[in-house]
Protein backbone atom coordinates (compact mmCIF):
# COMPACT_ATOMS: atom_id res chain seq x y z
CA UNK A 1 0.00 0.00 0.00
CA UNK A 2 2.45 2.22 0.85
CA UNK A 3 4.63 1.80 -2.28
CA UNK A 4 1.25 3.09 -4.46
CA UNK A 5 1.16 6.03 -2.36
CA UNK A 6 4.56 7.63 -3.62
CA UNK A 7 2.96 7.29 -7.05
CA UNK A 8 0.40 8.70 -6.49
CA UNK A 9 1.75 11.95 -4.55
CA UNK A 10 4.16 12.26 -7.83
CA UNK A 11 1.20 12.32 -10.36
CA UNK A 12 -0.70 14.59 -8.11
CA UNK A 13 2.32 16.91 -8.13
CA UNK A 14 3.11 16.54 -11.73
CA UNK A 15 -0.68 17.60 -12.29
CA UNK A 16 -0.06 20.38 -10.17
CA UNK A 17 2.67 21.86 -11.89
CA UNK A 18 1.49 21.57 -15.28
CA UNK A 19 -1.99 23.27 -14.22
CA UNK A 20 -1.06 26.24 -11.91
CA UNK A 21 -0.33 29.11 -14.47
CA UNK A 22 3.26 30.44 -14.44
CA UNK A 23 4.72 26.66 -12.79
CA UNK A 24 6.15 25.90 -15.72
CA UNK A 25 7.84 29.37 -15.97
CA UNK A 26 4.27 30.33 -18.51
CA UNK A 27 4.52 34.07 -19.91
CA UNK A 28 1.34 34.24 -21.39
CA UNK A 29 0.08 34.60 -17.91
CA UNK A 30 -2.89 37.62 -18.12
CA UNK A 31 -1.92 40.97 -17.28
CA UNK A 32 -3.80 43.83 -16.23
CA UNK A 33 -4.48 46.40 -19.21
CA UNK A 34 -6.00 49.22 -19.67
CA UNK A 35 -7.76 50.51 -23.00
CA UNK A 36 -10.32 52.08 -24.55
CA UNK A 37 -14.12 51.72 -24.72
CA UNK A 38 -16.13 54.11 -26.31
CA UNK A 39 -14.31 57.26 -25.47
CA UNK A 40 -13.60 55.60 -22.21
CA UNK A 41 -10.74 54.18 -20.36
CA UNK A 42 -11.38 50.81 -19.40
CA UNK A 43 -9.05 47.48 -17.88
CA UNK A 44 -9.09 44.14 -19.31
CA UNK A 45 -6.77 40.81 -18.85
CA UNK A 46 -5.17 39.82 -21.86
CA UNK A 47 -3.85 36.58 -23.12
CA UNK A 48 -3.63 35.83 -26.73
CA UNK A 49 -3.47 32.78 -28.88
CA UNK A 50 -3.38 31.87 -32.51
CA UNK A 51 -5.91 30.93 -34.83
CA UNK A 52 -5.25 29.10 -38.21
CA UNK A 53 -6.44 32.20 -40.09
CA UNK A 54 -8.11 35.77 -39.78
CA UNK A 55 -11.58 34.00 -40.74
CA UNK A 56 -11.41 31.25 -37.98
CA UNK A 57 -10.92 34.54 -35.33
CA UNK A 58 -13.37 36.05 -36.46
CA UNK A 59 -15.97 33.34 -36.24
CA UNK A 60 -14.73 32.64 -33.04
CA UNK A 61 -14.69 36.24 -31.31
CA UNK A 62 -18.58 36.54 -33.12
CA UNK A 63 -18.03 40.14 -33.63
CA UNK A 64 -15.94 40.64 -31.06
CA UNK A 65 -13.27 43.23 -32.12
CA UNK A 66 -9.70 44.65 -29.98
CA UNK A 67 -8.37 47.14 -32.13
CA UNK A 68 -4.63 47.91 -31.89
CA UNK A 69 -3.24 50.90 -33.43
CA UNK A 70 0.06 51.66 -35.21
CA UNK A 71 1.62 54.75 -36.66
CA UNK A 72 3.30 54.30 -40.41
CA UNK A 73 6.31 52.82 -38.84
CA UNK A 74 4.71 49.81 -36.78
CA UNK A 75 4.65 52.08 -33.32
CA UNK A 76 1.49 52.71 -31.05
CA UNK A 77 1.47 56.58 -30.99
CA UNK A 78 2.29 58.45 -27.59
CA UNK A 79 -1.28 59.86 -28.10
CA UNK A 80 -2.89 56.68 -28.05
CA UNK A 81 -1.39 56.08 -24.74
CA UNK A 82 -0.46 59.10 -22.60
CA UNK A 83 -4.14 59.35 -21.08
CA UNK A 84 -4.34 55.48 -20.26
CA UNK A 85 -0.34 55.93 -18.82
CA UNK A 86 -1.38 58.49 -16.66
CA UNK A 87 -4.79 56.82 -15.39
CA UNK A 88 -3.35 54.03 -14.70
CA UNK A 89 0.93 53.71 -14.74
CA UNK A 90 0.89 50.15 -13.20
CA UNK A 91 -0.83 48.60 -15.93
CA UNK A 92 0.76 46.72 -19.12
CA UNK A 93 -0.85 48.81 -21.61
CA UNK A 94 -1.36 48.31 -25.77
CA UNK A 95 -3.63 51.33 -25.89
CA UNK A 96 -6.09 48.64 -27.93
CA UNK A 97 -9.85 49.93 -28.52
CA UNK A 98 -12.48 47.19 -27.73
CA UNK A 99 -15.84 47.51 -29.94
CA UNK A 100 -17.86 45.57 -27.20
CA UNK A 101 -18.16 45.29 -23.37
CA UNK A 102 -20.39 42.85 -21.36
CA UNK A 103 -23.07 45.40 -20.52
CA UNK A 104 -23.74 46.20 -24.57
CA UNK A 105 -27.22 44.86 -26.02
CA UNK A 106 -28.70 45.29 -29.02
CA UNK A 107 -28.46 43.54 -32.54
CA UNK A 108 -25.90 46.11 -33.93
CA UNK A 109 -23.70 46.28 -31.06
CA UNK A 110 -23.83 43.07 -28.84
CA UNK A 111 -21.48 41.83 -26.68
CA UNK A 112 -21.00 37.96 -28.01
CA UNK A 113 -18.42 36.71 -25.15
CA UNK A 114 -14.91 36.71 -24.05
CA UNK A 115 -13.10 36.38 -27.30
CA UNK A 116 -11.89 39.75 -29.47
CA UNK A 117 -10.29 39.14 -32.79
CA UNK A 118 -7.08 41.20 -33.09
CA UNK A 119 -7.30 44.00 -36.21
CA UNK A 120 -4.77 46.49 -36.15
CA UNK A 121 -4.89 49.89 -37.97
CA UNK A 122 -1.92 51.58 -39.39
CA UNK A 123 -1.82 55.21 -39.92
CA UNK A 124 -0.64 56.13 -43.34
CA UNK A 125 2.54 57.90 -43.85
CA UNK A 126 2.35 61.62 -43.95
CA UNK A 127 -0.67 61.40 -41.60
CA UNK A 128 -0.19 62.58 -37.98
CA UNK A 129 -1.98 60.38 -35.66
CA UNK A 130 -4.32 61.57 -33.29
CA UNK A 131 -6.27 59.60 -30.26
CA UNK A 132 -8.87 56.96 -31.50
CA UNK A 133 -10.81 55.68 -28.67
CA UNK A 134 -13.84 54.41 -30.18
CA UNK A 135 -14.54 52.04 -32.79
CA UNK A 136 -16.51 54.23 -34.91
CA UNK A 137 -13.43 56.50 -34.81
CA UNK A 138 -11.45 53.42 -36.81
CA UNK A 139 -13.84 53.05 -39.06
CA UNK A 140 -14.38 56.76 -39.84
CA UNK A 141 -10.04 57.17 -40.08
CA UNK A 142 -10.25 53.85 -42.45
CA UNK A 143 -12.80 55.43 -44.29
CA UNK A 144 -11.31 58.82 -45.11
CA UNK A 145 -8.24 57.21 -46.24
CA UNK A 146 -6.11 57.87 -42.98
CA UNK A 147 -5.08 54.32 -42.52
CA UNK A 148 -6.08 50.67 -42.89
CA UNK A 149 -7.14 47.78 -40.95
CA UNK A 150 -5.06 44.44 -40.95
CA UNK A 151 -7.42 41.76 -39.51
CA UNK A 152 -5.07 39.12 -38.43
CA UNK A 153 -5.71 36.04 -37.10
CA UNK A 154 -5.04 36.32 -33.51
CA UNK A 155 -7.17 35.87 -30.96
CA UNK A 156 -7.63 37.71 -27.91
CA UNK A 157 -9.07 36.37 -24.48
CA UNK A 158 -9.35 39.78 -22.65
CA UNK A 159 -12.37 39.69 -19.56
CA UNK A 160 -13.17 43.28 -19.28
CA UNK A 161 -12.59 44.29 -15.08
CA UNK A 162 -15.63 46.78 -13.80
CA UNK A 163 -16.92 47.35 -16.19
CA UNK A 164 -20.64 48.20 -14.86
CA UNK A 165 -20.33 51.95 -14.78
CA UNK A 166 -19.97 52.03 -18.46
CA UNK A 167 -23.39 51.30 -19.68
Amino acid sequence: MKKLQLPVFIAVLALLVLTIPGARGDTTLAVTNSGWYDHQIIQYKATAEVTSSPQAANLIAKGNIVYHIVDANGNTPAVQCVPLLAAFPQDATSCNVLNRIPTDSGTTNQYNGGAWNLQVFHWESGVTPSLLNKDDDITAAVNAGLGTLEITSTLVRCPVIDFSSLR
